[in-house]
C-alpha cells in the first residue's frame, strides 16, 4: 500500500501574496541584463524598452532576461525548492501535480513557461519581455495588442480561482497542476 499525500487548496490570500513577491523577484530577474545593458549603452539602467534599445543589444538583452526568469520561474521550483518559488516558500505554498504528486520539470514548463508568460501573459514581467521581442523579431509591433489579451485572459484566470470550486488558473490547467498549502 502506498502512502497518499492528502493537500488543500493554499489559501487564496497566501496564493495572491505569493504572487506579489513571485512578481517583484521575477521582474528584477528579468529586468537584471536589460539594466546592465542599457546602463553601458545609455548611462542610465531605466530605458527597459526592448524595441527602444540599439540593436541587436536589445533583443540579446530580452533572450538574456527571458532567460533569467525562466531560472526563477522553473529552475528554482524545480530543482531548489520542489514546487516553490521563493514567495511561494514564504507564503507555505507549493505547485504540486493534480494528482497529488510532485511537480515534474515538463509540467512546470507548460505551467510557468507557456500558461503565465506566453498564454496568460501580463501577469509575469517576462511576458512584456516575450511580446517585444516577438515584436522585434516580426517588425510589427504587438505589445499593445498583447497586453490587451493579456489583460482579459489573466482575468479570466484570476476569476476561475476566485469562483471555481477548484480554484485553478488557466496555467494551472495548461500544466495539470495546483497551488496547495505545506
Amino acid at each position: 500500500m502506498t502512502k497518499r499525500n492528502i493537500y488543500i487548496n493554499a489559501p487564496l490570500t497566501r496564493r495572491v501574496l505569493s504572487y506579489f513577491i513571485d512578481w517583484y523577484l521575477g521582474a528584477l530577474c528579468a529586468a537584471f541584463p536589460i539594466a546592465v545593458v542599457s546602463q553601458k549603452l545609455y548611462g542610465t539602467m531605466l530605458k527597459q524598452n526592448l524595441l527602444k534599445i540599439q540593436q541587436p543589444y536589445g533583443f540579446i538583452a530580452g533572450i538574456i532576461g527571458v532567460i533569467f526568469a525562466l531560472f526563477y520561474y522553473i529552475y528554482i521550483p524545480f530543482f531548489v525548492y520542489k514546487g516553490q518559488t521563493v514567495g511561494k516558500r514564504i507564503c507555505k505554498v507549493k505547485i504540486i501535480q493534480n494528482n497529488n504528486q510532485e511537480v515534474s520539470l515538463k509540467l512546470l514548463v507548460l505551467r510557468q513557461g507557456l500558461g503565465m508568460i506566453v498564454i496568460e501573459g501580463i501577469f509575469v514581467s517576462a511576458s512584456a519581455l516575450w511580446h517585444q521581442l516577438v515584436s522585434l523579431c516580426i517588425h510589427v509591433n504587438i505589445v499593445s495588442m498583447m497586453m490587451y489579451v493579456g489583460f482579459v485572459v489573466g482575468g479570466i484566470s484570476t476569476l476561475m480561482i476566485i469562483f471555481t470550486k477548484e480554484h485553478r488558473a488557466i496555467h494551472d490547467y495548461i500544466g495539470n497542476t495546483k497551488v496547495v498549502s505545506v
